[in-house]
């Protein structure tokens, strides 16, 4: 039978299965709900691999799998109805059918349907013999050539822009295919994948050419009734799913992905060719020969790659004998002693020092028998375990005074890990602070006599005064008692000094040892009003004016006597800073720090502190006035701390201090 009489019996079979075309239901798994309605979906029904009838009658195509797939995802029923595109339009515009799957889109369509997103661009390419292929390399050489094409307004607009273009549109590619195959046609213009489907189909790929030519790209997509919101959100939806997860990419290169087929052929006779050749005129000798060329290549090159491994491997091995003898070294010139266990106590290593200390002598100890001191040690951590749980990681402290040799000792027992983080034993480490410990004695010692000196030297200093105004009394009352003048300054200026005297001995004497506070619940406002009941005649007299604010219901837990004390000492250094400035303002502030503690600030716009004197104004006897004894500020600082408070002290020269202490606030339950 000829070619010609073949393809017109391939011809009236389809044109046939046009006029009765066959009805194909997707499948829906039986764990699935009954589809509440029926779809009737329309497709080309010769536009492989998109949408055809197979030889056995069914419906199939990618277009299918993807409404399939639309259909399991929302549980409905698609009934599948093959048929012409023109007509398929008709059927959609008279509501016999509910959707068209695989229409492009064009805007003129636009009007009539309503379309989903696309789920598939392609361009139509041109398919020429293959004698025509050094005159035709695009769209541009085909026009005094035959062409046909399927009836896509866009494609046939740009192809009657062409002058002396010879048209045919057919209703369908199959039909526009068989003029090509028939020889009624120089240029056939469609899809490149339905037109590789039927070259193969009938054995003519090696016939004719695929040109890859962009030609107006269109877009896939489901076409709708116009105003069928519903059904176009369902699907919409659904392709938005598909695309997120791939799905569509997937079924689409099911299809698509034949197209290698005819280039695998291609090759495969190639092979076949290249063998014939090859077996024919290669030689026996020729083969062994080119066969041991590529065995010495290979041992060559696995040679080489040995060698590479083996030096990168050296590289390796001196990289980490490196790093173990820099952390050696690390280990042995530290000056704290390192000794690790294994899980049953058992001595691992160690490291100079801790040899040093202990005493190590001779390997490791397999059967326990620590030295002494490290024997110490590890049971001083038994004792004391509960407290070393609840102090993690912390220092301890181990005094040791045997046979006159006193030692201290603080060590940090810790677990080692392997990489995997399991625990694979313990890592002592220690250090040997006796001679610190010594040194720091000495230098208290040092500091009391320092401090006991200056505190001598202040007394003395202090109550040198006094006593040489008394004496110069005493040494002139034999003399000069009969005179009035002089019992008159006697009985002026003797008592005051022996006051003086008095206030230093009683001031000392508080600061020496300051009796225990009874405290009591102690109102702000109260402590505030009495202490400007006692000072508001010397800020009137001195001109200073004073600001006050205080929060409601504040009240510390102090003693008030000793509190008092110490507001007033700080209140009189803050008049005599600001008596000889321009601007005298003293600032009260009464505010809470926290649930806790309570925050008086005293800040005045006196001369301020220097640096250096700030240094050493809670010094006994050390004062920058004139009369001062310097006892001021070291006694209150002790009353404070006593009251469980503090004091912060911030100044600058020229403007101004600010004092500011802290109490704790009173608690009910304290009282209880």
């Amino acid at each position: 039978m000829s070619l010609r009489k073949r393809l017109m019996l391939v011809y009236t079979l389809l044109v046939l299965s046009l006029g009765v075309p066959q009805l194909v239901c997707a499948a829906v798994s039986p764990s699935q709900l009954p589809a509440k309605k029926t779809y009737k979906i329309a497709a080309e029904w010769a536009l492989p691999p998109f949408s055809y009838i197979t030889s056995n009658g069914s419906f199939a195509g990618a277009s299918i799998d993807i409404m399939d797939k639309i259909a399991t995802y929302n549980n409905l029923a698609f009934e599948y109805i093959p048929m012409d595109l023109a007509r398929a339009e008709k059927e959609l515009q008279a509501g016999r059918i509910d959707a068209i799957a695989g229409m492009t889109y064009s805007t003129e369509k636009s009007g009539a349907f309503d379309f989903s997103d696309p789920y598939f661009t392609m361009s139509d390419a041109l398919i020429i013999p293959k004698e025509k292929r050094q005159a035709v390399h695009s769209i541009s050489d085909i026009r005094s050539l035959h062409v046909v094409l399927q009836n896509r307004k866009p494609v046939l607009e740009s192809l009657l822009n062409l002058r002396h273009s010879n048209l045919t549109v057919t209703r369908n590619q199959l039909s526009g295919m068989l003029l090509l195959l028939e020889k009624r046609a120089d240029v056939f213009i469609g899809n490149k994948w339905t037109a590789n489907v039927y070259l193969r189909h009938f054995r003519q790929q090696d016939n004719f050419i695929i040109l890859e030519e962009v030609i107006e790209p269109a877009d896939f997509a489901i076409a709708v009734r116009k105003g069928d919101d519903s059904l176009l959100a369902v699907i919409n939806r659904t392709l938005t799913t598909m695309k997120a997860k791939g799905e569509i990419n997937q079924l689409m290169n099911n299809w698509l992905m034949s197209e290698s087929d005819v280039q695998i052929a291609r090759l495969q006779k190639f092979i076949q060719l290249l063998a014939t050749v090859l077996i024919a005129t290669a030689c026996v000798l020729l083969f062994i020969y080119l066969w041991n060329q590529r065995l010495k290549k290979a041992v060559q090159s696995r040679t080489e790659e040995l060698w590479l491994l083996t030096h990168h491997l050296q590289e390796q091995r001196q990289d980490i004998a490196d790093r173990d003898a820099f952390k050696e070294q690390i280990l042995n010139n530290i000056h704290t002693g390192i000794v690790t266990f294994s899980m049953d106590y058992t001595v691992t290593s160690y490291n100079t020092r801790a040899n040093e200390m202990l005493g190590f002598t001779g390997g490791f100890f397999k059967e326990k028998n620590y030295p002494p001191l490290l024997a110490r040690i590890l049971a001083h951590y038994r004792d004391n375990s509960k407290q070393h749980q609840s102090h993690k990681n912390a220092l301890t402290k181990l005094e040791i005074n045997e046979s006159g040799v006193w030692k201290v000792i603080y060590y940090r027992l810790l677990t080692l890990h392997d990489a995997q983080k399991k625990q694979i034993g313990y890592l002592l480490s220690m250090t040997d602070r006796t001679e610190e410990t010594r040194l720091e004695q000495k230098l208290v010692m040092q500091e009391k006599l320092h401090a006991l000196g200056q505190l001598v030297a202040g007394v003395a200093h202090e109550i040198r005064n006094p006593l040489t105004s008394i004496k110069t009394f005493v040494d002139l009352l034999p003399s000069k008692y009969d005179q009035p003048k002089f019992r008159e300054a006697i009985m002026e200026h003797l008592p005051a000094e022996i006051n003086r005297l008095n206030a230093i001995v009683t001031d000392l004497l508080d600061y020496a040892r300051p009796r225990s506070p009874s405290k009591e619940m102690y109102p702000a406002n109260a402590l505030l009003t009495s202490l400007l009941t006692f000072l508001r005649v010397t800020l009137e007299k001195k001109e200073i004016v004073l600001e006050q604010s205080c929060q409601d219901d504040i009240a510390f837990y102090t003693d008030p006597q000793q509190i008092r004390q110490v507001f007033l000492n700080l209140l009189l250094n803050a008049i005599d800073a600001v008596e000889e400035t321009a601007e005298k303002k003293i600032i009260i502030t009464v505010e809470k720090e926290n649930a806790e503690t309570g925050r008086i600030t005293i800040a005045d716009t006196g001369t301020g502190i220097e640096s250096e004197q700030m240094k050493r104004i809670f010094e006994p006897f050390y004062s920058s006035k004139h009369n001062g004894v310097g006892l001021g500020l070291p006694l209150s600082y002790k009353l404070l701390r006593e009251n469980k408070g503090d004091i912060r002290i911030t100044s600058h020269p020229g403007l101004g201090t600010k004092v500011t202490v802290f109490l704790p606030l009173h608690k009910p339950e304290e009282e209880s």
